[in-house]
């Protein structure tokens, strides 16, 4: 620690000293005047991404993501000052800038007109605000801004994230959970609010929920594919930035209502949502508050698959067959609030918050086929399960996931010396209780499989629960609760040191973060209790899988245990068997991360720009577990690791160059380095041994994180009537990727014993090459009365080649990808929109990718490329009081969520989920 606060102080004193050392030679003036204030249009809409350029100086400033500038260190005078917004007519003025104070300005933009005076509305009009920030910024950024959120029929943030190039998803239940950024696993990129990293809700991984915030409740989604020195280094593959909304320049008050369908639950979907906003005490404070709520009765027809390979022939089989039947409730709420209070035009505070709620009740109905390598000589198993919740989660089982952020941040002007802190809490958790399972089970059968080896085997046998010497094989109830908490401070300084064609600033800062997480479970089974021979739950049993499960007809049903039957057992009454499996992987972890950075802008000439910088953070870490030992012929036993510590410091440069060619073409170039840590539970130094089984898990607190070398070139063309086309290159050089090693052997003390092992390793290194493609634009360029169509197209191509690769059994191996990267991704729109009716078909793809890497080639797992195709049209009218009526329908080609082992026939699990439907009202006052 002691060494990391001696860098730190080491960046600050160099940036001090360069500081005195201008001082000296530059007297500051208590004379000089500042020009602040904020860019709107004549709807009093805020407009980000506005160049606000001083003529007699030849400099200028870019407005930020709530439209404010400031123009510092200005001597006493009268100045010209041109500002341009794509889609606006640029707007001149001349300001008179008072002497030793601050004049506030605020600049009123109108609609623009082409050379030929063409009307540039059309239908990317709404997209204007996210061109123009994108436009301005240093470094590749994708901005999607609410207008344009809100024109695809997208429910959470995930699914809205899937539109920008570059980006895959991966989904659960038939909604988007994790974004994965330019060919790179989700765990190699970081989800942020407001530019603060949020906490994960779940127990083993750094990865954000995206499907835990709705899409409604967002400003503007920022993707940074080149991170600055001042902004956090977790990001090998970007960060996203969900902007949450900000105060308003006048009142605002919206309102939405809608419904659904699914076909699976075949229960109504509910949406409502609310906005509103103003400014009070003559524009001093501002306030910003939003609610929404979505109840969305969901489900899944789902089928899975395990394989095993022969040691000695290579040859792979099927070992287990699943059918399962998912009837889910999802319940998202989120709440945010923005504050602001301008105590005079040099100082504000800003508090921003959010809350996000989802309810997850779940009942699972399964049919699992096991041994099936051996059901032609009568060995096999058959199991029949119940998965649900006590009576007071309404019989289902309950995943409370939750987020909260808060932040509170100032900031100052004092002369021509900007300052910005801000001090933040965030929390994530999740809670599961009670959570519950009844599980029957009939062994020594045989069992009669087709099509074994093929896209979709199955039994042909029909299982019927209420015949056949049936056993009660597990009947129990856990509780689990993750949480994590996340502590940070900031403090910015930006020091302007010269105004002109070249002129420059420095800017440089620190932050601290600690987390804290908590992983605790606690499970038991209830059996012995029950009885494995008592057979009262025949008189609670129900069919459950639904007609039309979309697999296919020949995965067969059966009779389940009911869910009211398992949420109303007391088992309080009941005498359980500890479970001590289900805690060997819970876990303390703290995590601190100290950070300074410098950063130096400079202007070369009017059309060049420079940014170098140097990043400097310490991670201090702290872990500690359980292991957990299963003898053959002894009771089990779970004893504490005891700490383990880690500390490490890295130093992350950084170089960005931009050349503006002319007002509409923007070329950059870039060179970044970048981190990704392990998660947290590969790091707990435990072990987790069944002798049953024969199997282990090994945590490995030696892990290393993941370094990036990444070099970006990119060309981007800005129409005048709203659009973009755009190019880049990248590349990165990734070493110490981090992977699951699965190999086989002994283990100290049972060195007899063929144990699978799985720890996770830094497995080596690789190159990730990339091309990104992107083009927006109407068709008024062909004719004028085209310009209410328009296409919206992305293409992303990467290239991965892992090196050195360190997985033991496999380390000859060559032509290996990088888990996580999808060779080709793809967005198109086809949008038509004319007096207020509006029309959108889009489709997103992605190719298959290698997920999870397993014992041997043929044991690879891959996530299936999809196929993603929504339709949704509204129509528009009123004048003060706007209107929208709006139909949605997404997944219509009904894309399952499908993984597959080695090869693209062999299926490991196929989950479908229908199309969705919704319609409503969307009220703008």
């Amino acid at each position: 620690m002691k060494k990391t606060f001696r860098v730190a102080a080491m960046l600050f004193l160099s940036a001090a000293s360069l500081n005195v050392a201008w001082s000296e030679n530059n007297v500051v003036s208590p004379e000089l005047g500042v020009i602040r204030g904020r860019v709107v249009d004549a709807g009093k809409h805020v407009l980000p991404g506005a160049s606000i350029y001083v003529e007699n100086l030849k400099t200028g400033v870019i407005s930020d993501m709530d439209g404010f500038y400031t123009l510092p260190n200005l001597k006493p005078g009268t100045y010209k000052i041109k500002v341009t917004y794509v889609g606006y007519a640029p707007t001149e003025m001349t300001v008179t800038v008072p002497e030793g104070k601050t004049l506030e300005k605020t600049i009123i933009l109108k609609e623009g007109l082409e050379l030929q005076e063409v009307s540039v509305k059309g239908v990317f009009t709404g997209q204007r605000k996210a061109l123009n920030a994108q436009k301005n910024k240093m470094g590749v950024v994708n901005v999607v801004s609410a207008d344009q959120v809100g024109k695809f029929p997208d429910s959470n943030i995930g699914d809205a994230l899937k539109r920008i190039s570059g980006i895959n998803v991966q989904y659960d239940q038939g909604e988007a959970r994790f974004g994965q950024v330019r060919g790179t696993s989700a765990d190699l990129s970081s989800v942020t609010i407001n530019g603060n990293r949020l906490p994960s809700a779940e127990g083993d991984v750094r990865n954000v929920q995206l499907d835990l915030i709705p899409s409604d409740m967002v400003q503007t989604i920022e993707v940074n594919k080149v991170v600055t020195s001042d902004m956090d280094a977790d990001a090998i593959g970007g960060s996203i930035n969900l902007i949450t909304k900000s105060t308003p320049y006048k009142r605002v008050l919206n309102a939405t209502a809608g419904t659904g369908y699914n076909p699976v639950s075949k229960d109504a979907q509910m949406n409502f949502g609310f906005t509103y906003g103003d400014r009070f005490f003559n524009d001093k404070l501002g306030v910003m508050a939003a609610v929404s709520y979505q109840n969305a009765p969901i489900g899944s027809d789902d089928v899975e698959f395990e394989y095993d390979r022969d040691e000695e022939t290579g040859e792979v089989f099927i070992t287990d067959a699943e059918t399962r039947q998912y009837y889910v409730t999802r319940q998202r709420q989120s709440y945010s609030l923005a504050l602001d209070y301008n105590f005079n035009p040099n100082h504000k505070l800003t508090f921003k918050s959010i809350y996000n709620r989802r309810h997850d009740w779940e009942n699972r109905y399964r049919i699992s086929y096991k041994d099936l390598d051996a059901a032609a000589d009568g060995e096999a198993k058959v199991e029949v399960e119940t998965k649900g919740g006590s009576s007071d989660n309404r019989n289902a089982r309950l995943e409370l996931q939750q987020t909260m952020d808060y932040s509170l941040e100032g900031e100052h002007l004092f002369g021509k010396l900007q300052m910005d802190w801000g001090a933040s809490y965030a929390r994530a958790s999740e809670d599961r209780p009670e959570e519950r399972y009844f599980n029957l089970k009939q062994k020594d059968i045989s069992l009669d499989v087709v099509n074994a080896g093929t896209r979709f085997p199955y039994v042909t046998n029909l299982i019927n629960t209420r015949e056949g010497e049936w056993e009660v094989d597990a009947l129990t109830n856990s509780n689990q609760k993750i949480h994590e908490d996340d502590a940070k401070f900031h403090l910015n300084f930006e020091l302007p040191l010269a105004s002109g064609l070249y002129g420059n600033k420095l800017k440089f800062g620190a932050k601290y973060v600690r987390k804290s997480k908590t992983k605790d479970i606690e499970a038991y089974d209830y059996k012995d209790a029950y009885g494995e021979t008592n057979t009262d739950y025949l008189n609670h049993l129900a069919y459950q899988v639904r007609d039309g499960y979309m697999p296919g007809a020949q995965y067969k049903g059966t009779d389940f245990v009911k869910k009211e039957y398992l949420g109303d057992m007391n088992f309080a009454s009941m005498e359980g068997e500890r479970l001590w499996e289900e805690s060997s992987g819970n876990y303390d972890a703290t995590e601190s991360v100290t950070s300074a950075y410098v950063r130096f802008d400079q202007n070369l000439g009017k059309r060049h720009q420079l940014v170098l910088g140097l990043r400097m953070e310490a991670t201090n870490l702290k872990y500690s577990g359980w292991n957990w030992l299963k003898p053959a012929d002894g009771d089990e036993s779970l004893e504490p690791t005891g700490e383990r510590k880690n500390n490490y410091v890295n130093f992350l440069p950084s170089v960005l160059y931009k050349f503006d060619v002319n007002d509409d073409l923007k070329l950059r170039a870039s060179f970044t380095e970048t981190l990704a840590r392990p998660k947290y539970s590969a790091l707990v130094p435990n072990v987790a041994l069944d002798l049953d089984d024969e199997e282990i898990v090994i945590g490995n607190p030696d892990l290393t994180p993941t370094i990036s070398y990444n070099f970006d070139l990119s060309a981007d063309y800005y129409f005048k009537s709203i659009g973009l086309v755009s190019a880049g290159l990248f590349y990165k050089r990734i070493d110490d990727f981090i992977v699951d090693q699965r190999t086989r052997g002994g283990y100290p003390g049972y060195e007899d014993v063929n144990f699978k092992i799985t720890q996770a390793v830094n497995g080596g290194d690789a190159d990730l090459f990339g091309v990104e493609l992107a083009y927006q634009r109407d068709f008024g360029f062909i004719a004028p009365a085209l310009k209410c169509v328009g296409f919206y197209g992305n293409y992303t191509y990467t290239y991965t080649n892992v090196k050195n690769f360190n997985f033991e059994g496999r380390e000859n191996e060559t032509g290996l990808s990088l888990p996580g990267s999808p060779e080709h991704t793809a967005n198109l729109s086809l949008y038509f929109e004319k007096k207020g009716f509006n029309l959108r078909l889009s489709y997103n793809y992605a190719s298959a990718f290698i997920d999870e890497m397993g014992e041997h080639a043929e044991l690879d797992r891959y996530y299936d490329a999809v196929n993603y195709m929504d339709l949704n049209a509204g129509y528009t009218f009123g004048k003060k009081v706007k209107c929208t009526v709006y139909a949605e329908a997404t997944n219509l080609l009904n894309q399952p969520l499908r993984y597959y082992q080695g090869t693209e026939e062999r299926t490991m699990q196929a989950e479908y989920y229908g199309v969705k439907a919704n319609a409503g009202i969307k009220v703008s006052f």
